[in-house]
């Protein structure tokens, strides 16, 4: 009896442990012993840190496992970028504090403070047990999570799985730095509500409602299956648009066209700037080389 007893305890222990089994999403190399992806060197960030799909503001399929999303603001529509030398704030809410980090992915600022045009970030997460992300501001900070099961959706249409950090009432901190934990457990309240947790591919969208740049300096995401074979070694896009009123600038030379909303050239150029103040009132798509990005001439 005592064999068949210990035999019955052992069977069950080894279901537990399989049920409890947690795999982190990025390799053994690229993690701390607690399993965080810190962004604090240019190797991690050109490995894991990309661009969205700019023109059709979605998930880029082929890109890399997080994607970088401008704030959709006009004109300019500012860039959320990476910089594994960026100093984040500590104690206090002081840049450079004591606690503070180095390495970050700068998300744009919103408009103003609690308005949904903020930049923020997306993780394609093959599926998820847990997901943690450790960040700092200067002040009060609000955002919310949002997903999508389907990695066509435009961020447009994502689902607001928490929107808790977004009022006067309730940011997600008030200034210093911050670790979220929990985060795959959030939803909204609604009958049709779901959360990040799962066995299926997810889209885990950060957005900033904050009028100042949050700082994401990791991240830790765990999954029920062991999926890391499964993240892209895709070709850096190094080629970046940036705008300076009405003067495209890029951090490298390179071909330049720009395209009417009907889809029409009606410039081209070769170099790191080009000046379209002599373009009509409109919306214009600017590409070059495998980065695109809108432009609202006033």
């Amino acid at each position: 009896m005592k064999k068949i007893i210990y035999t019955l305890t052992c069977a069950l222990a080894c279901v537990f442990n399989a049920h409890a089994q947690e795999y982190n999403l990025f390799p053994a190399s690229d993690i701390d012993a607690d399993g965080w992806l810190w962004f604090d060197t240019q190797e991690k960030i050109d490995k894991y840190i990309g661009i969205c799909d700019e023109e059709n503001y979605k998930v880029d399929p082929n890109g890399k496992p997080i994607q970088l999303i401008y704030a959709d603001i006009m004109p300019d529509y500012p860039m959320s970028t990476a910089d594994p030398y960026w100093i984040g704030a500590g104690e206090g809410g002081e840049i450079g504090a004591a606690g503070s980090r180095t390495g970050a992915l700068k998300i744009a600022a919103a408009s103003s403070n609690m308005t949904a045009n903020g930049g923020g970030f997306v993780v394609q997460m093959p599926s998820c047990t847990s997901y943690s992300i450790c960040l700092s501001r200067e002040g009060s900070t609000y955002v919310r999570m949002m997903a999508s099961k389907n990695i066509n959706t435009s961020f447009t249409n994502y689902d607001v799985i928490s929107a808790t950090y977004a009022t006067v009432f309730k940011p997600l901190f008030r200034g210093g730095i911050y670790t979220w934990t929990g985060i795959e457990t959030l939803d909204n309240g609604n009958d049709d509500a779901y959360t990040l947790k799962g066995n299926e591919p997810i889209y885990a969208y950060f957005q900033s409602l904050t009028a100042d740049p949050i700082y994401i300096h990791g991240i830790r995401v765990t999954t029920p299956t062991n999926s890391t074979v499964g993240i892209k070694e895709t070709t850096t896009n190094t080629t970046h648009i940036f705008f300076e009123g009405k003067r495209v600038v890029l951090n490298e030379p390179a071909n330049i066209y720009v395209y009417s909303i009907d889809g029409r050239l009606v410039a081209n150029s070769y170099g790191n700037e080009m000046d379209l103040s002599g373009l009509t009132k409109g919306i214009y798509t600017i590409k070059a080389g495998q980065s695109t990005r809108k432009m609202v001439i006033e």
